[in-house]
């Protein structure tokens, strides 16, 4: 459920936030105040891009906001170097998330009304979910670096929203993919329900199905003691060899250990979502008896790419780089889209951006892609890790995923790392 309980998953870590903007950007650390409004003029092309950016400096998401700005001004500052886009400087307007759906949307109310030509963010989720549709009404493009929701697979975005994070449909097929891996013919699901849970819960269970997996038993709780029980009951009578469990990082340790503590021998083995790997910090963690048991699969959080990751210390060395190259992968496929369309506007860039992030030439920033266009030739935008490609609805067709465990301490550890392509 990446972003979608984004406190829950990715805010454990200690970094420190970007510091003072570099050039070619406006880092502004204010909200937008109540007076914002959404611009009612049209998108223009007037030749200079100009990229508005929705991201958290304070609240509960500070570092994971501290490392897409980096980001962010990493790759206008490497673009503009470069000779910037239709030989234009371009420039970034950042604005304040926030920790509530109203400061998202006034954030993005404001860069509307500034008259910017794309919009990166909001990380949330349900900031997305609450702000997209002001974006497209409003005929400006949108690039989400890290909200993976269901939901937003079928948004009506009229072409204007994309993604450089998986899908969480991509993340159910990892996990499916494990239980396969696993030896297991047969699965119990166990997931928590609500509007996240239950479409999640039901997309495993097709990806588990369609690699030939019987799933015995699928079982909702809420959390409640007495809802907890009745499924710990449901589960352990069915006596399974894998649970499959949708969670979030309050209840899905819980709720493992539950059912493992009344299970009968042989105890069976977990596959987990992203949210379990990072336990809120109220969350014991996983006995040391049964973490071996637990494993699970994450959309890659942090480049492998060491170039990058110095590249990225440049502009803060502090940053720990959390979903930094989706952020990357955001300016550079929209910076890239205008180059290759000739146009500023939302719409030319959007429809651009399937072909410059699929089979032609690879590169991975927009100088490279940039020299490829230079020399008569289509880009294939890969972006730091190699592994990019947008189709024409906006979403990520192929990606890399952490396939996590837990040590005897219970603490999280990357096992391997899994590309996954949607079928």
């Amino acid at each position: 459920m990446l972003l979608t309980r984004r406190a829950a998953l990715l805010l454990t870590s200690t970094l420190v936030t970007v510091g003072a903007a570099c050039s070619g950007s406006d880092q502004g650390n204010t909200a937008a105040t109540s007076t914002a409004a959404p611009t009612t003029a049209g998108p223009v092309d007037d030749g200079a891009l100009r990229i508005g950016a929705v991201l958290p400096r304070g609240g509960t998401a500070p570092d994971l906001g501290g490392s897409m700005r980096a980001a962010v001004q990493l790759a206008v500052d490497e673009i503009n170097a470069a000779g910037g886009v239709l030989g234009e400087q371009i420039s970034v307007v950042v604005r304040e998330e926030g920790d509530d759906t109203n400061t998202s949307l006034l954030a993005v109310q404001d860069l509307l009304q500034i008259g910017v030509d794309a919009i990166i963010g909001p990380t949330s989720s349900i900031n997305v979910l609450h702000t997209l549709g002001t974006v497209v009404d409003a005929g400006v493009l949108s690039c989400s670096p890290t909200a993976s929701a269901l939901s937003l697979d079928d948004f009506p975005d009229n072409g204007l929203f994309v993604r450089t994070v998986p899908s969480d449909s991509l993340q159910a097929e990892a996990l499916a993919g494990l239980v396969d891996d696993s030896g297991s013919s047969t699965a119990v699901v166990v997931y928590l329900d609500d509007a996240y849970g239950r479409p999640f819960a039901e997309t495993v269970q097709a990806a588990l199905t369609g690699r030939g997996t019987r799933v015995t038993g699928s079982f909702a709780f809420t959390a409640t003691d007495a809802s907890i029980s009745d499924t710990v009951e449901s589960v352990t009578g069915l006596e399974p060899e894998m649970v499959v469990v949708i969670a979030d990082g309050a209840m899905g340790a819980t709720v493992v250990g539950a059912i493992d503590d009344a299970a009968p021998s042989p105890k069976p083995s977990y596959v987990v979502n992203d949210a379990v790997r990072r336990l809120d910090s109220s969350v014991a963690p996983f006995e040391s008896f049964l973490a071996s048991r637990v494993e699970g699969a994450s959309p890659a959080t942090v480049t492998r790419s060491a170039a990058f990751t110095e590249l990225l210390a440049t502009v803060d060395p502090d940053t720990g780089g959390w979903f930094a190259p989706n952020a990357y992968d955001c300016v550079n496929l929209i910076a890239l889209g205008a180059q290759a369309s000739g146009s500023t506007l939302s719409s030319s860039i959007a429809a651009a951006i399937p072909a410059v992030s699929n089979g032609g030439s690879s590169c991975v920033s927009f100088p490279q892609c940039n020299s490829v266009f230079a020399n008569d030739r289509n880009p294939d935008y890969d972006g730091p890790d190699g592994v990019l490609t947008i189709d024409t609805d906006g979403e990520v067709v192929a990606a890399l995923f952490d396939h996590f465990g837990f040590d005897e301490s219970g603490r999280d550890v990357t096992l391997g790392v899994l590309e996954i392509t949607s079928s």
